[in-house]
């Protein structure tokens, strides 16, 4: 089962929808915790069930995260599928 790597599936967790190496367990007060390696390359700790590695599912409703750029894109998608306001006419003034 270990090393692996396993998905952060923690809709709350800084490195949701991650892949993080994991190389064993631990439990502290009771929570059961994976040993991993953080993006940056340091030691670190997670949840268990805060992963993927138990095979639960979390009950937490499945989210989609855009990128920066994929944001400006829909932006961009939505604006031009947008009609545009239309002008009032107003009435002349005659003086």
């Amino acid at each position: 089962m270990l090393p692996t790597e396993v998905r952060v599936t923690a809709t709350t967790h800084p490195l949701f929808g991650r892949l993080v190496p994991a190389s064993g367990f631990q439990r502290r007060s009771g929570v059961l915790l994976l040993v991993v390696t953080l993006p940056d390359g340091t030691p670190g700790t997670i949840r268990a069930d805060a992963t993927d590695i138990l095979n639960e599912s979390s009950g937490e409703p499945t989210v989609t995260v855009l990128s920066v750029e994929g944001l400006r894109q829909l932006r961009l998608l939505v604006t031009a599928l947008t009609p545009a306001p239309k002008r009032r006419n107003r009435p002349k003034t005659r003086k």
